[in-house]
């Protein structure tokens, strides 16, 4: 599925999710044949990077002379194709270093289309200031907050910061009181979303995940998420979440950026809003629905618990 593809249907859903994905957000103010084309190229830039193809090939492949594929992108992304392609990398690069600890930094740089190792090093210094070691290690000493600013720096630049934060600050949330839940713990998977993505498919729509909300401040280490299946039936429940008020959002993303970006707006509107967080309560993720291609994604609900 493509970009234009899924922006497509969308369109066409009664309800759609919030969607918290700058390529689509830019690709709508496109006339319809223009939008197509450059949707081509973004599947392309998101499909095949492996290849190592550069902007150049990827206009010519797209029906786009590099010439005018160059200018009008830059003028449309706030930045060259040549930029969104680099950061593009490096997105999956930290991606890798963060939740597969055992896959080594070569590997991760010929997967995303660095020439060697030391490409990418050069890479990263350059974008975060930090080594692949240096990164690695933040997956698992680092908090999530400090992985997020990381997540953030390879953001879609706006003049204002990043596209993602700009499109969360219109996220819509709820306040919700739901009965108590249950979920069949599942021990041995995955905590990392892609993980549990490429070992469930499409049923990932049953997975829920809860993270304790008195450990967000603490190293992934010391996190313990429980990921199991709400809808095995209820004499399977090991699990169970407590009735309650949750402050709740159904996002759309196709990138780490963008669930950073919307778990931390979540958090934001609710500490403005004034309400109190339970500590005693689970953070809740389910999987509403999910696309398995390269450039499809995932909507996400999220729900905190609130003391009333």
């Amino acid at each position: 599925m493509t970009f234009a593809t899924t922006i497509s249907l969308m369109s066409e859903q009664n309800s759609p999710p919030f969607v918290l994905v700058p390529e689509y957000a830019l690709l709508e103010s496109l006339p319809k044949n223009v939008q197509t084309r450059f949707a081509t190229a973004l599947t392309l830039m998101h499909e095949d990077l492996a290849s190592g193809l550069s902007w150049e090939q990827i206009a010519t492949q797209s029906a786009i002379s590099p010439f005018h594929f160059h200018r009008q992108f830059t003028e449309l992304f706030n930045e060259t194709p040549g930029q969104y392609l680099s950061r593009l990398r490096l997105q999956y690069v930290v991606h890798y270093l963060f939740a597969e600890q055992d896959y080594k930094v070569i590997d991760i740089a010929q997967e995303c289309g660095f020439s060697s190792s030391q490409s990418l090093g050069k890479a990263l210094k350059k974008a975060l200031g930090l080594t692949a070691k240096q990164v690695r290690a933040l997956g698992v000493s680092g908090t999530p907050r400090q992985t997020a600013e990381i997540i953030s720096k390879l953001a879609h630049p706006d003049a204002q910061g990043t596209i993602e934060n700009k499109l969360a600050a219109k996220l819509p949330c709820e306040l919700v009181w739901y009965p108590q839940r249950g979920m069949k713990f599942l021990p041995h998977v995955s905590n990392d979303w892609d993980t549990i993505f490429d070992t469930f498919g499409e049923k990932s729509t049953r997975i829920m995940a809860m993270t304790p909300i008195n450990q967000l401040e603490k190293s992934w280490q010391d996190i313990e998420t429980h990921i199991g299946d709400w809808q095995a039936s209820v004499s399977e429940h090991t699990l169970s979440v407590a009735e309650g008020h949750y402050f709740c959002c159904d996002v759309y993303v196709v990138s780490d950026a963008g669930y950073a970006a919307a778990l931390e707006q979540l958090f934001s509107i609710i500490e403005s809003q004034g309400y109190q967080l339970d500590e005693k309560g689970y953070l809740v993720e389910i999987i509403r629905d999910i696309e398995m291609t390269d450039t499809g994604g995932v909507t996400f609900s999220f729900q905190v618990p609130i003391k009333i």
